[in-house]
């Protein structure tokens, strides 16, 4: 597995992703997707921040992208990288596509100078698999996140 920083040129298929992502997940599913918005997001993050990683396979086709920021803490000051999703083809989901793209946030939270990462799952996709996986990366579970619409 190949991972590398976004550029402009895959804001199209992290658009598809995000369709993907949208499609499957039995939460997101029911909240619809902005497409111009993942767009100008994307541009957003690329340029400023080369926040976004693509997972390729051995053919150089992408099959998974994490999609990062960085922020300070209100409380504390300190800088936190977060992540803004995770997304991986289903059928890479046994490779180690996650795991590679989650070790490259992790990498460029370190040259950001960051003091946390934060990563979560709120798709309802494997929730359990996911925090598994974050949890074998060395992430300690901190808390919930409640919803509700308004």
């Amino acid at each position: 597995m190949h991972v590398r920083a976004a550029t402009l040129k895959d804001i199209e298929t992290l658009v598809d992703f995000g369709k993907r992502l949208t499609k499957e997940s039995p939460i997101f599913s029911k909240q619809g997707f902005s497409e111009s918005g993942a767009k100008e997001l994307f541009e957003l993050l690329i340029r400023r921040y080369g926040s976004i990683f693509i997972a390729s396979d051995e053919s150089s086709n992408p099959v998974g992208a994490v999609i990062g920021a960085i922020n300070s803490d209100w409380r504390t000051g300190h800088k936190i990288a977060f992540e803004q999703g995770v997304y991986v083809l289903p059928e890479y989901r046994r490779s180690n596509a996650a795991k590679s793209l989650i070790d490259a946030f992790i990498g460029w939270s370190k040259l950001q100078n960051a003091d946390r990462i934060q990563l979560g799952t709120m798709s309802g996709i494997q929730a359990d698999k996911v925090v598994k996986l974050y949890e074998s990366l060395g992430f300690e579970l901190r808390g919930y996140v409640l919803e509700m619409e308004v």
